[in-house]
Protein backbone atom coordinates (compact mmCIF):
# COMPACT_ATOMS: atom_id res chain seq x y z
CA UNK A 1 0.00 0.00 0.00
CA UNK A 2 1.33 3.67 -1.14
CA UNK A 3 2.16 6.28 1.57
CA UNK A 4 0.65 8.83 -0.08
CA UNK A 5 -2.56 7.25 -0.07
CA UNK A 6 -4.55 8.92 2.49
CA UNK A 7 -7.31 5.89 2.77
CA UNK A 8 -6.70 2.10 1.07
CA UNK A 9 -9.45 -0.64 0.99
CA UNK A 10 -7.97 -3.75 -0.25
CA UNK A 11 -10.67 -6.93 -0.78
CA UNK A 12 -12.81 -5.38 1.90
CA UNK A 13 -16.10 -7.24 2.65
CA UNK A 14 -18.05 -6.97 5.83
CA UNK A 15 -20.72 -9.51 6.63
CA UNK A 16 -23.17 -8.92 9.32
CA UNK A 17 -24.19 -11.97 11.26
CA UNK A 18 -26.74 -12.81 13.87
CA UNK A 19 -26.03 -13.59 17.65
CA UNK A 20 -25.43 -17.40 16.61
CA UNK A 21 -22.65 -16.04 14.02
CA UNK A 22 -24.96 -16.60 11.23
CA UNK A 23 -24.28 -14.59 8.00
CA UNK A 24 -27.48 -12.32 8.20
CA UNK A 25 -26.58 -9.44 5.70
CA UNK A 26 -23.79 -8.85 2.69
CA UNK A 27 -23.01 -5.17 3.18
CA UNK A 28 -19.75 -4.81 1.31
CA UNK A 29 -18.22 -7.04 -1.03
CA UNK A 30 -14.91 -6.92 -2.52
CA UNK A 31 -13.99 -3.50 -2.02
CA UNK A 32 -10.77 -1.89 -3.42
CA UNK A 33 -10.63 2.04 -2.58
CA UNK A 34 -7.45 4.33 -3.09
CA UNK A 35 -7.91 7.94 -1.83
CA UNK A 36 -4.88 10.35 -2.56
CA UNK A 37 -4.00 13.31 -0.43
CA UNK A 38 -5.45 16.16 -1.95
CA UNK A 39 -7.96 13.74 -3.90
CA UNK A 40 -12.03 14.89 -3.36
CA UNK A 41 -14.26 11.88 -3.93
CA UNK A 42 -17.63 10.95 -3.03
CA UNK A 43 -19.32 7.34 -2.20
CA UNK A 44 -22.77 7.36 -3.93
CA UNK A 45 -25.24 4.81 -3.88
CA UNK A 46 -28.64 3.78 -3.13
CA UNK A 47 -30.12 3.00 0.58
CA UNK A 48 -28.71 -0.53 1.54
CA UNK A 49 -25.58 -0.14 -0.97
CA UNK A 50 -23.05 -0.34 1.98
CA UNK A 51 -21.54 3.42 1.78
CA UNK A 52 -22.34 3.97 5.78
CA UNK A 53 -20.88 0.74 6.68
CA UNK A 54 -17.50 1.54 4.49
CA UNK A 55 -17.27 4.79 6.24
CA UNK A 56 -17.22 3.03 9.67
CA UNK A 57 -14.47 0.86 8.71
CA UNK A 58 -12.39 3.57 7.22
CA UNK A 59 -12.96 5.22 11.16
CA UNK A 60 -12.05 2.50 12.70
CA UNK A 61 -15.53 2.10 14.08
CA UNK A 62 -16.02 -1.23 13.01
CA UNK A 63 -13.87 -3.80 11.54
CA UNK A 64 -13.81 -6.04 8.14
CA UNK A 65 -14.98 -9.41 7.58
CA UNK A 66 -12.44 -9.62 5.03
CA UNK A 67 -9.45 -7.36 3.51
CA UNK A 68 -7.50 -4.26 4.65
CA UNK A 69 -8.37 -1.17 5.63
CA UNK A 70 -6.05 1.77 5.97
CA UNK A 71 -5.99 5.16 7.00
CA UNK A 72 -2.79 7.55 6.22
CA UNK A 73 -0.93 4.19 6.09
CA UNK A 74 -1.93 2.88 9.55
CA UNK A 75 -4.91 0.91 10.91
CA UNK A 76 -7.87 3.06 11.27
CA UNK A 77 -8.16 2.14 14.80
CA UNK A 78 -3.97 3.19 15.53
CA UNK A 79 -4.21 6.46 17.69
CA UNK A 80 -1.92 7.99 15.47
CA UNK A 81 -4.17 7.68 12.71
CA UNK A 82 -7.73 9.20 14.22
CA UNK A 83 -5.22 12.13 15.40
CA UNK A 84 -5.25 13.07 11.85
CA UNK A 85 -8.87 12.41 11.43
CA UNK A 86 -12.40 14.52 11.38
CA UNK A 87 -15.62 13.83 10.71
CA UNK A 88 -18.51 15.58 10.79
CA UNK A 89 -21.89 13.15 10.88
CA UNK A 90 -24.77 13.31 10.22
CA UNK A 91 -26.41 14.11 13.12
CA UNK A 92 -24.15 15.85 15.63
CA UNK A 93 -23.60 14.46 18.73
CA UNK A 94 -21.96 17.53 20.79
CA UNK A 95 -23.42 18.40 23.74
CA UNK A 96 -25.38 21.26 23.19
CA UNK A 97 -25.34 23.09 26.71
CA UNK A 98 -21.17 23.63 26.14
CA UNK A 99 -19.91 26.45 24.55
CA UNK A 100 -17.51 25.88 21.58
CA UNK A 101 -14.21 26.80 23.92
CA UNK A 102 -15.62 23.66 26.05
CA UNK A 103 -16.42 21.58 23.28
CA UNK A 104 -12.87 21.58 22.09
CA UNK A 105 -11.56 21.56 25.30
CA UNK A 106 -13.46 17.91 26.33
CA UNK A 107 -12.36 16.60 23.54
CA UNK A 108 -8.85 17.39 23.83
CA UNK A 109 -9.04 15.66 27.40
CA UNK A 110 -11.04 12.88 26.25
CA UNK A 111 -7.57 12.07 23.63
CA UNK A 112 -5.22 12.85 26.60
CA UNK A 113 -4.20 15.98 25.75
CA UNK A 114 -2.51 17.88 28.90
CA UNK A 115 -4.98 20.78 29.66
CA UNK A 116 -2.58 23.97 29.21
CA UNK A 117 -1.89 22.52 25.38
CA UNK A 118 -5.12 21.94 24.97
CA UNK A 119 -6.10 25.43 25.86
CA UNK A 120 -3.60 26.83 23.55
CA UNK A 121 -4.50 24.83 20.93
CA UNK A 122 -8.47 25.58 21.32
CA UNK A 123 -7.88 29.24 20.93
CA UNK A 124 -5.56 28.57 18.05
CA UNK A 125 -8.60 26.46 16.27
CA UNK A 126 -11.27 28.43 16.93
CA UNK A 127 -9.09 31.61 15.85
CA UNK A 128 -8.32 29.20 12.51
CA UNK A 129 -12.06 28.54 12.29
CA UNK A 130 -13.12 31.98 12.47
CA UNK A 131 -15.09 31.27 15.73
CA UNK A 132 -12.62 32.75 18.32
CA UNK A 133 -15.39 35.92 18.59
CA UNK A 134 -18.23 33.40 19.20
CA UNK A 135 -16.09 30.97 21.49
CA UNK A 136 -18.41 31.29 24.33
CA UNK A 137 -21.39 30.65 22.25
CA UNK A 138 -23.21 27.25 23.18
CA UNK A 139 -22.51 24.70 20.20
CA UNK A 140 -26.89 24.24 20.53
CA UNK A 141 -26.71 28.07 19.09
CA UNK A 142 -24.44 27.18 15.97
CA UNK A 143 -26.29 25.58 12.73
CA UNK A 144 -24.03 22.61 11.36
CA UNK A 145 -23.45 24.78 8.39
CA UNK A 146 -21.82 27.52 10.13
CA UNK A 147 -19.73 24.40 11.33
CA UNK A 148 -18.67 22.95 7.80
CA UNK A 149 -18.49 26.02 6.26
CA UNK A 150 -15.93 27.05 9.64
CA UNK A 151 -14.06 23.73 8.32
CA UNK A 152 -13.58 25.07 4.78
CA UNK A 153 -12.40 27.96 6.18
CA UNK A 154 -9.02 26.66 6.91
Amino acid sequence: MAEENVIELKGVEKTFRDFWMRPVAEAVRGLDLEVARGDVFGLIGPNGSGKSTTIKMILGLIRPTKGTVRLFGLDPRAKAARARLGYLPELSHLHPFLTAEETVLYYAGLSGMKRQEARRRMLELLEELKLAHVRRRTVGGFSKAVWIRSARAR
